[in-house]
């Protein structure tokens, strides 16, 4: 079940990244919409993955094991919740005006 989920929440987060590249590449109105929804798809990605002790990547290069100490680990989290809080004040701030 927990496969499955993370099979789907990862092919959500490709299909919004290529839809932001598709928004930004075409100039679309509210382009940046699809930018922090995509953070926010990435991060809530991520959060999932540390909940049920997964290993995440939060960069390219970077990926924090599941063995990996608890301060690491937690390290990691706060960088992926700064994303999300970015993600979802950039939603926000755009239906707000």
């Amino acid at each position: 079940m927990i496969e499955t989920f993370k099979k789907i929440s990862f092919i959500t987060v490709l299909i919004t990244m290529a839809v932001m590249f598709v928004f930004l590449l075409t100039d679309a109105p509210y382009a940046m919409i699809s930018v922090n929804v995509f953070l926010v798809l990435w991060s809530l990605d991520k959060v999932f993955l540390f909940y049920f002790n997964f290993d995440f990547g939060i960069a390219s290069q970077l990926k924090i094991k599941k063995d990996a100490p608890k301060i690491l680990r937690l390290l990691g989290l706060i960088f992926v919740l700064f994303v999300l809080y970015i993600g979802a004040k950039g939603i926000l701030e755009l239906f707000a005006t």
